[in-house]
């Protein structure tokens, strides 16, 4: 994907629209929506599948320049698998209970953000680092409770991310917005459950295996907002 051509035409649309328009005062942005990840390089040929999830940030402005920073949240979910298996605790009058293996993927970045036009039509560009984290859990609910019976974590790793981001805003009002967002995130080598091979027997005992690969994705996101 090439973000400086991106760039240009967005910054051109932003100029075009604000010429029309008068100076708006900047303000703080809470944003948030459905996100599409597509694997790149190593990770496409390692999971080969794209990812669905959902995405949100946060930024304030800077008083004097056209910069914001702020923070912004991914989650997807990669997969998982589930089947009833025997229970035996005396304290419950169970039997039996659903047991649930689910592996998602969060990120988790700090960001900087150049958006030098405010009018109804506000492209900006930003740069992202941070971390994203791979995890497996393992949960089983049985009727009648209100919190699962067990709870263990699988796996998880941890490991450090970076990258550009590209959007824009289109405000119908003065607080309300539509947001679109492409941004390209690389990270280290990580190693996280494939969830194609998640088995589970009838007593309860689970089975995976394990990939090992690069992280670079793309997100792409939709969403709506406020600005106040």
């Amino acid at each position: 994907m090439r973000f400086p051509t991106t760039l240009l035409a967005l910054l051109g649309l932003g100029f075009l629209t604000q010429a029309q328009q008068d100076n708006r005062q900047r303000m703080a942005t809470l944003a948030g929506g459905l996100e599409i990840g597509v694997p790149i390089g190593e990770f496409d040929e390692s999971w080969g599948r794209q990812l669905v999830g959902l995405s949100g940030n946060f930024t304030v402005p800077m008083r004097r320049l056209p910069f914001s920073y702020g923070f912004d949240f991914g989650w997807a979910h990669m997969g998982g698998n589930s089947r009833e298996v025997t229970v035996s605790d005396p304290a419950i009058a169970a039997t039996t209970g659903d047991l649930s293996v689910r592996s998602d993927v969060y990120g988790y970045h700090a960001l900087l953000r150049l958006q030098p036009f405010h009018g109804q039509v506000s492209p900006y560009i930003e740069g992202l680092t941070g971390a994203r984290h791979f995890v497996t859990n393992t949960r089983i609910k049985v009727d009648g409770l209100d919190e699962p019976l067990m709870e263990q974590r699988n796996e998880s790793s941890l490991i450090g991310s970076a990258g550009l981001a590209a959007g824009i805003y289109y405000a119908p009002s003065r607080n309300f917005i539509i947001e679109g967002r492409v941004e390209r995130l690389t990270g280290g080598m990580v190693r996280y459950v494939d969830p194609r091979s998640i088995e589970i027997s009838p007593a309860g005992e689970v089975e995976y295996s394990t990939l090992s690969s690069g992280t670079r994705i793309v997100n792409i996101t939709f969403g709506i907002g406020f600005r106040f």
